[in-house]
């Protein structure tokens, strides 16, 4: 079986997303290549997802094989040059199967040899029957939007996904109990919760620049789905249970409006990135009209003041945030909308997206932060 280059090194990307070397099950390690009527596809697996990736076949006639190729074939084929193919040679008995490698690495040839299992003992493709729905490119999007917010925390496994939720026009949440992101999204008539591991999949270029046909299977049981796109497929397992009440978290009124201009915006994320995350807190206070002013403050003195030209509405109040989590829920929108201190705050997008930030207690006054700030401010000069 000869598979060109280029082709071995976008589907080592696209498959990567899923962590199959990291199996404990030895034939769960392997890439599955299959050589049929279809064409040319490697597929890998793991407890709960199957992800393929398929090309045309080559053009001479070749016989239907099937074998596995390991970790190490695969490192060895991606170092071909740019353009040439690589020939996978599987020979040898079932139980002593070996698996040789033909490349053009540096404009030389050589070859490899890599012992294998027998591809008739990994697992075999789920087959999913029930609805399909065609949703547009921009519902990848926006679940790779979204996702980031979702939980990660294992004791909260409802939250641990992202919801698909066909109420209301369609809609994309994820949440973590901190942080709770909510898109406008075309999105199947099922509800159901994907998991972190598939939308980390489903947010590579293979999937969100085009149409994605969403398989559901009729069997309420069957807690599986399926997402093809082009010569892209993923099924994966999907999360058992009902979504926690999300509307709830979100406040009601919050008249007070804070946008900062998009030009603005990668520079304030990035600021918020750098400051240390472990029990910190960042104060929002408004010195002069039309001026956001970000303060990190230690107990002793401020360490990081940043000032931002904002377009205000309305009489904003000091508030605190996590600067991580603000940074995540400053991705998602630019108008921060906010009641009081102790109200969760939003960041909305124009296009209708937005993110639920939880405060933090406001440590010190007003008057306090503005004495460090503009202390800070001498010192620097």
């Amino acid at each position: 079986m000869k598979l060109p280059s280029g082709f071995l090194h976008d589907a080592k990307r696209l498959l990567g997303r899923i962590h199959y070397t990291r199996s404990k099950v030895p034939i769960q390690t392997h890439i599955l290549a299959t050589l049929d009527a279809r064409g040319i596809t490697l597929a890998v697996a793991d407890g709960g997802h199957w992800l393929e990736t398929r090309t045309e076949a080559p053009p001479e006639p070749c016989e239907a094989q099937t074998f596995l190729i390991p970790v190490e074939a695969m490192a060895a084929a991606i170092r071909a040059d740019k353009g040439t193919s690589v020939t996978f040679t599987p020979r040898g008995p079932c139980k002593r199967r070996e698996l040789r490698l033909t490349a053009v690495c540096g404009g030389i040839q050589g070859e490899s040899v890599h012992p294998t299992l027998d591809a008739g003992e990994f697992v075999v493709r789920p087959v999913i029957e029930g609805t399909c729905t065609t949703v547009p490119a921009r519902t990848m999007e926006s679940l790779a939007v979204v996702a980031g917010c979702a939980s990660t925390e294992p004791t909260r496994p409802l939250l641990n996904g992202v919801l698909f939720n066909p109420e209301e026009g369609g809609h994309l949440i994820a949440t973590n109990g901190r942080l709770l992101a909510n898109t406008p999204a075309v999105v199947p008539s099922q509800k159901f919760i994907l998991p972190n591991a598939a939308a980390h999949v489903l947010a590579h270029p293979d999937f969100t620049g085009r149409e994605v046909e969403v398989t559901l299977p009729r069997n309420p049981d069957d807690l599986r789905a399926a997402f093809r796109s082009g010569n892209h497929l993923l099924i994966s397992t999907i999360i058992a249970g009902d979504y926690p009440n999300f509307r709830e978290a979100i406040p009601a009124d919050v008249p007070e409006l804070v946008t900062i201009a998009g030009e603005r915006r990668p520079a304030v994320i990035a600021w918020l990135r750098s400051l240390p995350d472990t029990g910190a807190v960042l104060h929002l206070t408004w010195e002069k009209r039309g001026q956001l002013t970000l303060t990190h403050r230690s107990r002793s003195s401020a360490a990081a003041v940043l000032r931002v030209p904002v377009e205000i509405q309305g009489n904003p109040p000091l508030i605190a945030f996590n600067p991580r989590l603000l940074a995540d829920a400053l991705e998602i929108g630019s108008t921060l909308c906010l009641r009081d201190s102790l109200t969760p705050g939003i960041c909305r997008h124009p296009g209708g997206r937005f993110c639920v930030i939880m405060p933090l207690r406001c440590e010190f006054t007003p008057e306090e932060i503005a004495r460090s700030t503009r202390a800070s401010a001498e010192h620097a000069a």
